[in-house]
């Protein structure tokens, strides 16, 4: 195919960057943007008039489309277009339930389509070094954190931390065999504040922690391996490693310790925006009948794991 005929469904938030990105490809023709709120006449929206629809029925034939509504409108959107064979990538979370986001999956792999899910972390060019560098991660703590939104519906776990468990599966190898969480209501009815510990079968641990009631913004990533440190900032996009050389204590009273390190800060290359690197990753999978970075199976196996978390939480909440 000469050009991937794409399509965007929702035009909130999450929408438009994908409508700004996929319209810069040259190789992609965005044939339409559904969403039955948009006032054609008024959008700001860089495509004409004529190509906003208010259904997916109203679109003509496309070769790919990004799922950007709310979602608990995720699965059926999903399961219609690829029954249509149009390959999908679903914004995070992929599905409300498990149960949802397997009926996807499925659908995905009955139809012979694509599924790429947006867990765009994995596209940061800081998260993507941590990643590659980390040879022998023994614990990756993940700190997220961030001000209280209103607009925001879903509990801190299916909003914020959904993230780093797609991450932690992802750096620590496989599935979990046991999780353990706590969390609390801050500022909403559902959990605004959250903790979880993962282990994993190879003897791997991920310590989570997740907020929106803080003052500050922070993406914050650590690995301790036997030999070094690393950390990573996904909103600085920068990355340091910490080898220890010495430990010493110096002779007063009381004793005096010091201990001295290399610190080493590897060249990140900021240069390009991570939600374009994601849709660029789908459009060459498509092309290649190849595997995008994040699969339809990641997104479930993501799912699950929330659902384990808020289950966790609920189990400690009742004990308290």
């Amino acid at each position: 195919m000469t050009q991937i005929r794409a399509a965007v469904i929702g035009a909130g938030n999450m929408g438009r960057h994908h409508v700004r990105i996929l319209d810069r490809f040259d190789d992609v023709d965005l044939v339409g943007v559904v969403d039955p709120g948009i006032d054609p006449a008024a959008s700001s929206l860089p495509i004409e008039a004529a190509r906003h629809f208010a259904s997916i029925d109203d679109l003509p034939r496309i070769d790919f489309a990004v799922i950007a509504t709310p979602t608990q409108m995720h699965t059926e959107l999903a399961c219609a277009l690829a029954q249509r064979g149009a390959h999908l990538l679903v914004e995070k979370p992929l599905a409300e339930s498990p149960e949802d986001a397997r009926r996807i999956v499925d659908a995905a792999e009955k139809a012979g389509v694509i599924l790429a899910v947006g867990h765009v972390e994995r596209f940061n060019p800081a998260v993507r070094m941590l990643a590659a560098m980390a040879s022998d991660p023994r614990l990756v703590q993940f700190e997220r954190l961030s001000p209280f939104t209103p607009r925001i519906r879903d509990s801190v776990v299916f909003d914020l931390m959904v993230h780093d468990l797609d991450l932690a599966c992802w750096i620590c190898g496989g599935t979990p065999v046991c999780v353990q969480a706590s969390g609390a209501k801050v500022f909403s009815d559902s959990v605004d504040v959250a903790a979880a510990v993962l282990e994993f079968e190879n003897g791997r641990i991920a310590s989570l922690e997740t907020s929106r009631a803080t003052q500050d913004k922070v993406r914050r990533i650590a690995i301790t391996e036997p030999e070094r440190y690393l950390v990573a900032d996904s909103i600085r996009q920068d990355l340091s490693m910490r080898r220890q050389t010495t430990v010493e204590f110096e002779k007063t009273e009381p004793p005096i310790y010091r201990q001295a390190s290399v610190v080493e800060i590897p060249y990140v290359d900021r240069s390009g925006e991570p939600l374009a690197a994601e849709l660029r990753d789908v459009i060459d999978a498509i092309r290649a009948s190849g595997t995008p970075m994040v699969t339809g199976r990641d997104g479930l196996r993501a799912v699950e794991l929330a659902f384990a978390v808020e289950a966790a939480i609920g189990k400690s909440s009742a004990a308290q």
